[in-house]
């Protein structure tokens, strides 16, 4: 094939294309004209997606030769590739063909799902079990106090209060999750609409990227972000950086396979020998058996970047179909609608805890009723007092109100509140998370993250900046910190320095400030990142990230403090004194071979200087003297040279560090030829200014938060695309990886070829992480710290196994993995974790779709605050919880008894839902709003201690006994003052007054006539008062007998009986129920009682301090003087205490039950002595044993692999039906 190019034959494509063109009539058909829908192609979406995984799953050149290449020549190589797509490099496609394309292999382009309507959140909110529970109560209760109870009697009011109080809960859930996802998406709206230069019809020409099809030629040059998934096989001078899809720090030179030769492979360290799985095999073997990453591949990808150079590139994948779409399962934007829909095991937990406690009011409520019943019956049958025969305006009314009663309790019994309070907690949460640099997309993760075992972060932008920076310099004889350069050495030496890194950089290299893309009112704005640390803009690279940290620290040296792009950096100026253009410029381009590249220029003193810079080895061997601090030259003698590599290059090298050399040479006339070429001997007697150790830093905050991690009893691992060498020395600089630990066994560093050959049964596998050997994992994850030489699937692998292992390692049998990137090889392991974060400044936008957490700042150390608020959150949830069942247990108890004792609830429907719902939702504002960041010692306090384990019960022993003790002391209280309070006498002046001497005086006398029911009161009146018989004509008793009584002035006058007990008698003994001051005080103590138990309820872990921290709450205090506000309110005012079935108190009953509420206060103390250790715990607690975790867990991921496969299909789905049946086989 090469010899015909080269004797002026046609390229085949060139022929092909020219000859399926000859002799058709060229129309100006419209998109998906008459021609173009009549085109097939015999490659499909899925052949291409199956040709892509193939190359990034075999990245290594023996790979490539045994599994890559046989495809590829399977299709007919790349000129068969142009055949099959029927287009030319040269000559691109037929603009008529664009439609044909689009509608075989779509567009280029993912539409925008509408925004999830706000009735759908509020449906998703009324599936909680526990608001379907408290709306069919709801109906049921106003169904009936509606039909059946005197209008007078306001029935219906506390089936409306239940109503009200499900609307609310609905209303701030689905306000919140609608909230969250109008965020996200105003952050992740970066589609834009650019135009990029592809060639068709033989004529380059820009149209809309999203109108690129698969066959196009595409036509790159620096600078730009590539659109689609293509292969580069024409000559070219690309270099693509695709840090943020592989991990590689490195610019990666595109174009046909280009292999090195065997016995090149980088043999690592002795220790990475013993860990390589190639038993018996010597270092020599093993270099022949191997052959490293080839110098060139083709294959380029949608959203990486052209660092340097310019070239063609086919065309092969778009839109849904594009590598970056693959690693999301095809999720795009389809999920966005099940964003923050996400359960956490938590939730499953309090689901089975509420179903568990509605289980237990439903049979008490049923059994009281059944009671009730019973008892009405006996009544009947013994014809006691109004139950001599049926009357329907007094007996409706009560079997009615037994029934109330019953769905009383059941209402009491189910904690209404719990589901605001979590939503409420989650809310606050995730708004102050947001001031941490925590963007929360599913709400369910922040509390997933207080039971974090182990974080599997990426290097490239997660723990480095993803920016090359020097970070080790020798200059002038002695080795400096690059940031002391510039005040060290004199002004000739930097400037030496200086244009010897400048002038020998492309102009196309250049530092700019990041920019994020807006649209506003309609148009796309480009906005500069501020760097919250600086306040300065973000810097940001474009070109070849090498040469981008050479003029960086040419800034470093002129002592540039500004904004990046500013042209006032030192850099710039030099550039425009020797631009590119200037006359007499000469260069020697860098090759693999030769690993350097020299610059000639005309020097401005006279005469021409060369610039060389490359490998140090390569550089050193052709100086002969090197600068000194004075500016003046010195012998490079071998003595120098020896220290040089000892003590300067291979120290920089045992650090990580890329070591480059820098030098110069003067000429007096050009050594360039007539041609302008420039021979490589000139590149001889060269002055060293300065060797320089270059690498993508750590970040300053990483070493902290990784120990951070390590007291809170999280591990840490690194997984990177990056070389093991520099992996292991960034991951022992971030405290990832403990060097003694490491040698002794303790802690594993290994690569991603190791790893896969040892974890899975099935490399070539489409789904790995179903081909995991379980056993082998257990024996690698528990001490592997850094996996490097990855690809996008490894980490996938990792996390997966993570969560499937049952080894007890730390006391731990489940591991909670959190998982942190940037890129969208990240996309697939963020969709597995508990809890994904992506990084938002450098992350990619399939990487924040992907994830549950978007960092906003880049920050790893903002992951730690996650895991903070995640215990923060999880704390304040149990706060409440403890609290809201201790409400729960008392007012259950006390409507049990008074159903059975008194026959009715002493507290009304409408006054326990008060408590219940309202109070509740108050208490969950009050005890879900502790910041850790402004509570002293909190943050520690919860860094500090180990994650929860998931089988841990919701509920401590600590807690059982908190709740147990308070409701305890409650009911006691509460039960003194309904039953020892109240004379029983007939109603004075008021209803509130006794008239006359009590028929019953009780035992604590506070001058207030009883409250009770009138049915209950009946055993303590005397026989002759206790009922008034019905009328009998045989007992005179019964009536009294008149004669001449006048009827009117008629004179007309009555004889006859006239029966003592009136018609209304038995209605007035069973009506509505009055507003006594009596059963006023009872539910006033009820509630001050609850409201000084929320001091209590603040501490979980048996403090006896409880006022710790509380006036840095603001919430706390507001909703504390604000519930104890709208209790006077709604006791006091006239009307509103009507609906609560309330009586106004004067200033010493208010004394009295203030003094008796802030008696729980005191109980506190005595409540920490106490011991817990005997308490069981079980299910009942909120535990959950291994066998139901795991159900829990598959559950869940079923059902977001149902969200998943709803929306597309997933790269398992990819079939090669292209691809020759002995390829397949093979």
């Amino acid at each position: 094939r090469r010899s015909r190019r080269r004797g002026g034959g046609d390229h085949p494509c060139k022929a092909l294309a020219r000859g399926g063109l000859a002799g058709r009539e060229r129309r100006s058909e419209p998109r998906g004209g008459v021609e173009g829908a009549r085109m097939t192609f015999p490659l499909s979406i899925d052949d291409f997606k199956k040709f892509v995984l193939l190359n990034i799953n075999n990245r290594l050149g023996h790979d490539v030769r045994a599994k890559v290449l046989p495809v590829l020549e399977g299709y007919g190589s790349y000129e068969g590739l142009c055949q099959k797509l029927k287009t030319d490099i040269h000559q691109g496609i037929d603009p008529d063909e664009v439609g044909a394309r689009q509608e075989q292999y779509g567009r280029n382009y993912i539409e925008q799902k509408p925004l999830t309507p706000f009735w759908k959140f509020c449906w998703d909110a009324l599936q909680d079990p526990t608001l379907i529970f408290l709306s069919c109560a709801s109906v049921v209760s106003i169904i009936i106090g509606t039909v059946f109870e005197p209008i007078e009697c306001l029935g219906w009011l506390d089936g409306l209060a239940i109503m009200v109080a499900v609307v609310v809960v609905v209303l701030v859930g689905a306000i919140q999750e609608s909230s969250k996802e109008k965020q996200f998406r105003a952050l992740t709206d970066k589609a834009s609409d650019d135009l990029v230069n592809v060639i068709r019809g033989g004529v380059q020409r820009q149209v809309s990227n999203r109108d690129v099809v698969v066959g196009d030629v595409l036509v790159l040059s620096t600078g730009d972000i590539i659109t689609a998934d293509g292969l580069v096989f024409e000559r070219n001078t690309l270099k693509i950086f695709e840090g943020a899809l592989t991990g590689e720090s490195h610019a990666i030179s595109k174009g046909p396979f280009e292999f090195k030769d065997r016995g090149h492979f980088e043999v690592p360290a002795d220790l990475d020998l013993q860990q390589m799985n190639v038993p018996g095999a010597s270092p020599e073997e093993r270099r022949q058996t191997y052959e490293p990453t080839p110098d060139k591949t083709p294959l380029v990808f949608k959203g990486t970047e052209v660092q340097d150079g310019e070239g063609k590139m086919l065309v092969i994948a778009v839109g849904t179909s594009t590598y970056e779409q693959i690693l999301l399962g095809d999720k795009g934007d389809d999920d966005e609608e099940d964003e923050g829909s996400g359960r956490s095991i938590l939730q499953v937990k309090l689901d089975s805890m509420t179903i568990l406690i509605t289980k237990v009011g439903a049979f008490f409520g049923i059994g009281i009723v059944i009671i009730l019943f019973i008892r009405f019956g006996i009544l009947f049958a013994n014809t006691e007092c109004c139950k001599e025969q049926w009357n329907n305006a007094v007996h409706n009314s009560q079997w009615i109100g037994f029934i109330i009663t019953g769905i009383t309790i059941f209402v009491v019994a189910v904690p209404e509140g719990l589901p605001l309070a979590v939503t409420i907690a989650l809310a606050f949460s995730v708004r102050k998370m947001m001031t941490d640099q925590n963007m929360v997309k599913t709400s369910s993760a922040c509390e997933t993250m207080g039971s974090a075992t182990t974080i599997c972060s990426d290097k490239t932008g997660t723990l480095t900046t993803s920016m090359m920076t020097v970070m080790q310099s020798w200059v002038a004889g002695s080795k400096c910190e690059p940031k002391d350069v510039g005040s060290k050495y004199s002004d000739s030496v930097k400037a030496t320095i200086s244009h010897a890194m400048t002038i020998n950089t492309s102009e196309k290299t250049d530092i700019v400030a990041k920019t994020n893309k807006k649209i506003v009112n309609g148009h796309e704005v480009e906005e500069p990142v501020i760097d919250p640390n600086s306040g300065k803009h973000m810097i940001a690279y474009s070109g070849n990230a090498t040469e981008c940290a050479m003029i960086k620290f040419v800034n470093q040296l002129g002592g540039f403090d500004g904004n990046p792009g500013d042209p006032a950096m030192p850099y710039k100026a030099i550039r425009k004194a020797f631009p590119e253009s200037a006359e007499g410029r000469a260069a020697i381009t860098f090759s693999s071979k030769r690993k350097r590249m020299s610059t000639l220029v005309p020097w401005t003193g006279g005469g021409f200087r060369l610039f060389t810079k490359g490998a140090s080895e390569m550089v050193m061997s052709l100086c002969t003297t090197y600068i000194d601090a004075d500016g003046s030259t010195k012998p490079l003698d071998d003595a120098t040279r020896k220290s040089l590599e000892e003590e300067v290059i291979n120290e920089f090298a045992s650090q990580g560090l890329r070591t480059i050399s820098v030098a110069y040479r003067h000429f007096d006339a050009t050594p360039a030829a007539p041609d302008g070429t420039l021979p490589e001997d000139a590149e001889s007697d060269l002055t060293l200014a300065c060797i320089v150790g270059i690498e993508d830093p750590l970040r300053p905050e990483v070493p902290d938060a990784v120990q951070t991690c390590r007291r809170a009893g999280i591990v840490v691992r690194m997984v990177t695309g990056d070389n093991l060498a520099t992996a292991k020395a960034i991951s022992r600089k971030a405290g990832i990886l403990d060097p003694a630990k490491e040698a002794s066994g303790e802690e594993l560093a290994m690569t991603g070829e190791q790893f896969r050959t040892r974890v899975l049964s099935d490399q070539n596998s489409e789904t790995p992480e179903r081909c995991i050997i379980q056993s082998e994992m257990d024996s690698i994850w528990p001490k592997l710290r850094v996996l490097a030489r990855s690809t996008p699937t490894d980490k996938l692998v990792l996390v997966t196994g993570i969560q499937k292992s049952r080894l007890v390692v730390d006391g731990y049998t489940r591991q909670v993995v959190a998982v942190t990137g940037d890129g969208t090889n990240d996309a697939p392991a963020l969709k597995q974790a508990d809890v994904g974060f992506a990084m938002y400044i450098n992350g990619t936008q399939v990487a924040q779709q992907a994830a549950d957490i978007v960092i906003l700042d880049d920050n790893f150390q903002s992951i730690v605050a996650a895991v903070k608020w995640g215990r923060c959150v999880y704390d304040n949830i149990c706060k409440f919880l403890q609290f809201q069942l201790t409400v729960n247990i008392t007012a259950c108890l006390i409507a049990v008894v008074g159903a059975a004792v008194l026959t009715e609830s002493p507290l009304k429907v409408i006054q326990l839902l008060w408590v219940n719902l309202i109070m509740d939702s108050f208490a969950s504002l009050a005890l879900a709003t502790d910041d850790p960041n402004r509570v002293p010692g909190l943050k520690e306090q919860l860094l500090d201690r180990k994650p929860y384990p998931r089988t841990q019960a919701l509920l401590s022993k600590i807690m059982v006994r908190n709740m147990f003790v308070h409701a305890g002391y409650q009911l006691v209280v509460l039960f003194v003052l309904i039953f020892c309070v109240g004379d029983v006498c007939e109603a004075g002046a008021t209803i509130n007054e006794c008239a006359g001497v009590p028929y019953w005086k009780a035992p604590i006398d506070v001058g207030i006539r009883s409250g009770r029911p009138a049915d209950y009161d009946l055993i303590n009146l005397p026989e002759d008062v206790k009922c008034i018989d019905p009328y009998r004509q045989e007992d005179p008793s019964t009536y009294w007998y008149v004669r001449d009584m006048p009827l009117d002035a008629s004179g007309d006058t009555f004889e006859g009986a006239i029966p003592i007990r009136q018609r209304t008698y038995c209605e007035e003994q069973h009506g509505c129920g009055e507003r006594s001051v009596h059963m006023t005080i009872v539910f006033n103590v009820f509630v001050l009682l609850q409201i000084f138990n929320e001091i209590n309820t603040r501490k979980l872990h048996g403090e006896m301090n409880q006022f710790a921290g509380a006036l840095y709450n603001d919430w706390f205090i507001r909703v504390m003087v604000g519930t104890l506000a709208s209790q006077v309110i709604l006791v006091q005012v006239p009307g509103i205490n009507t609906a609560f079935g309330c009586s106004g108190l004067d200033w010493a009953q208010w004394l009295v039950c203030v003094a008796i509420g802030a008696s729980a206060l005191l109980v506190h103390y005595v409540c920490a002595l106490l011991p817990y250790d005997w308490i069981p715990l079980g299910s009942w607690a909120g535990s959950m044993d291994d066998a139901t975790l795991d159900e829990t867990n598959e559950e869940i991921r079923a059902e977001m692999a149902a969200k998943d496969k709803a929306a597309g299909a997933t790269p398992g789905d990819v079939e090669m039906s292209g691809v020759p049946q002995q390829v397949r086989n093979n």
